[in-house]
């Protein structure tokens, strides 16, 4: 039996207006001080623990704007707040977060720039649980300046430094980056009618502390538009990234053209490629790699009697060769989307497991091994797998890098086909069809420590879609050569009540997932259920209503069987100086092995105190 009680008597103050006038300073104050007391109690069948914490609470908001109009302006900004951070299908988490910075602007024609400085540092913790705590810090300093030479030509600086750390929830462990970023953007338009464009991009940054990655990038490209229809593209790059004593040196040239005729649009492009990639820890070398191909795109698009068509078809061909006497490979910010209950296969085969570094996208927030996600080793296959209770949730989407190895070079030829065609009818439903045909060929075959990944993936679908209520299904076929399945889809939304004063509405996800086991993985069968109501009501003028319930329901014949609920309700009501806000959590999830089970209530009284003797226009 676990029990937590916390009382807290504040008192605060709030007002905004302008000083000597709008055009001088405005601005937004507000202030809460206040005390708390809590009483933790937890009680099994060998102990009893109590605790009863007091201290002290301080919440501030404030933002000033100085010379809002003028040619050099100003504006400072602050706050400390305490808030929740919700986790579907897990308690929420209490979050004691402060800000502050400044921004200063120069508002010129010809040299606008802008220097800005914020400080951010959230201490997240969950109750008693101390695995769940985690504080996230950041100091950012940035310059921007844009030189507008003539009308049709700009030259763009970008700088920011900024000094991150972070102690991940569930470890003592914390990581510390400084790094530094400069940009510059070089933009001009030219021809008669400033039809043509030359963009270059310069990017220089680096990083020290750990998990540190420093990057060079060096990019021109050059667009001319022959006619209205006709425009021909030329482009190079230059890329050089380190990472945990990993550097990777990329050279890449293309050319394209594209040609618009409605309703068709074409697109081809060729290029090559040239990598190279060196351990600089000597830990057994690195690799080269060339690559080259082209793509072929077609989109179309057009209105018929029965509503507007769709249809794309690309292709791609390319052939990848390695050097010889070299043992060891780099990937550097490959993207994956987590898709329950899916793994993400890694591009590459024979990963070095310790190598594994996963990012959100913003490279912002790194996920931690056994925490977050777990890596699966399917015969040369990797894959990752994500942790139900951790911070990556169901369909987003995650950077990672890493380190391969293979024995001897070796050549790959690629050939990819994508069909999609759509008919969406003027009565509300849509048809699909999606397909994607992938074949490899590996050349020397007997040195070879990796198999061809070849991919043949079909997908059909139907929707129908009114203005309360969709409903749409869609049968899988995904025949590849790690982990081939089938899978059928059926999902819906309803909006059951709605007015002035209420909206109830709901939703529901069913999928069925059969794996054959002919590739690397294992033979099972997996049902997931999503479902999900939410309601709103405005009971008086000044008393509101809400809630939201969350159903998953995941059974797997070989991984067993998955339940969560999170149910959420507020009450909040408002007269005169006073207000109450009554809020109720429930959460349970229960995993093969585990259960969490979890009931909060937060009740909060205000009154507030107006400001006696104050000017008019200054509230």
């Amino acid at each position: 039996m676990n029990e937590e009680r916390e009382f807290r008597e504040t008192v605060g103050i709030q007002t905004a207006g302008s000083l000597l006038g709008e055009r001088f300073l405005r601005f937004d104050l507000g202030a809460r001080w206040g005390l708390s007391q809590e009483r933790a109690f937890e009680r099994d069948r060998d102990r009893e623990l109590k605790q009863s914490p007091d201290g002290k609470l301080l919440e501030y908001d404030f933002r000033l704007d100085a010379l809002p109009a003028g040619k050099l302006s100003a504006s400072f900004f602050g706050s400390q707040l305490e808030d929740r951070v919700p986790r579907q299908f897990l308690p929420s988490l209490d979050r004691t977060r402060e800000r502050y910075g400044a921004t200063l602007l120069y508002n010129d024609r010809a040299l606008p720039m802008r220097l800005s400085y914020e400080h951010t540092f959230d201490d997240i913790h969950g109750g008693r649980d101390r695995l769940d705590d985690e504080q996230f810090g950041r100091d950012a300093l940035n310059y921007e300046a844009t030189w507008q030479i003539e009308e049709h030509h700009s030259l763009r600086l970008e700088y920011e430094y900024e000094d991150q750390e972070e102690r991940f929830s569930g470890l003592q462990t914390r990581f510390n980056t400084r790094r530094h970023d400069v940009t510059l953007d070089h933009a001009l338009r030219f021809g008669r009618d400033r039809e043509h464009s030359l963009d270059t991009l310069v990017r220089l940054q680096d990083e020290a502390g750990d998990l540190a990655r420093d990057t060079l990038e060096l990019a021109p490209r050059l667009r001319l538009q022959h006619t209205p229809q006709l425009a021909t593209t030329y482009g190079g790059q230059y890329l050089e990234e380190t990472l945990q004593d990993s550097r990777l040196r990329q050279w890449r040239g293309d050319v394209g053209l594209i040609h618009q005729s409605d309703p068709l649009t074409s697109t081809f492009n060729l290029y090559a490629l040239r990598q190279d990639a060196e351990d600089l820890a000597g830990r057994g070398g690195g690799s080269d790699a060339a690559d080259w191909g082209g793509t072929a795109n077609f989109a179309y698009a057009r209105e018929n009697p029965f509503g507007r068509f769709h249809a794309n078809l690309s292709y791609s061909h390319n052939r990848v060769r390695t050097a010889d006497d070299r043992s060891s490979g780099i990937v550097l910010s490959e993207t994956a989307t987590f898709r329950d209950p899916l793994p993400v296969f890694l591009a590459q085969d024979h990963v070095i497991p310790l190598s594994i570094l996963v990012w959100d996208p913003t490279r912002r927030r790194v996920f931690v091994a056994g925490q977050d996600y777990v890596a699966v080793r399917f015969g040369r296959i990797t894959a990752l797998q994500r942790v139900r209770t951790g911070r990556i949730h169901d369909g987003d989407s995650v950077t990672v890098s890493y380190r391969y190895r293979w024995a001897h070079d070796f050549e790959l030829t690629r050939d990819r086909l994508d069909l999609r065609l759509q008919q969406d009818f003027t009565f509300g439903l849509s048809a699909y069809y999606a397909g994607s045909v992938q074949d490899e060929d590996l050349s020397r075959a007997r040195f070879q420590t990796f198999g061809a990944r070849n991919v043949n993936r079909h997908r059909l679908g139907l929707s129908y879609r009114q203005p309360r209520w969709s409903l749409a299904g869609e049968a899988e076929l995904n025949d590849e050569t790690i982990d081939p399945f089938s899978a059928v889809h059926v999902n819906g939304d309803l909006t059951l009540l709605e007015d002035a004063r209420q909206q109830l509405s709901g939703r529901t996800r069913v999928s069925r997932f059969w794996f054959d086991g002919s590739g690397q993985s294992l033979e099972r069968a997996t049902t997931l259920l999503d479902a999900g109501l939410s309601y709103r009501y405005l009971l008086a003028p000044r008393l509101e209503a809400n809630a939201s319930a969350a159903y998953r329901y995941e059974t797997d014949s070989l991984f067993g069987r998955t339940n969560g609920v999170d149910v959420t309700g507020s009450l909040a009501y408002k007269i005169g100086l006073f207000s109450v806000l009554f809020e109720l959590e429930y959460d349970v999830l229960d995993l093969p092995g585990s259960n969490d089970n979890t009931l909060a209530v937060w009740l909060k009284l205000r009154r507030n105190v107006p400001v006696v003797g104050q000017p008019r226009g200054q509230g």
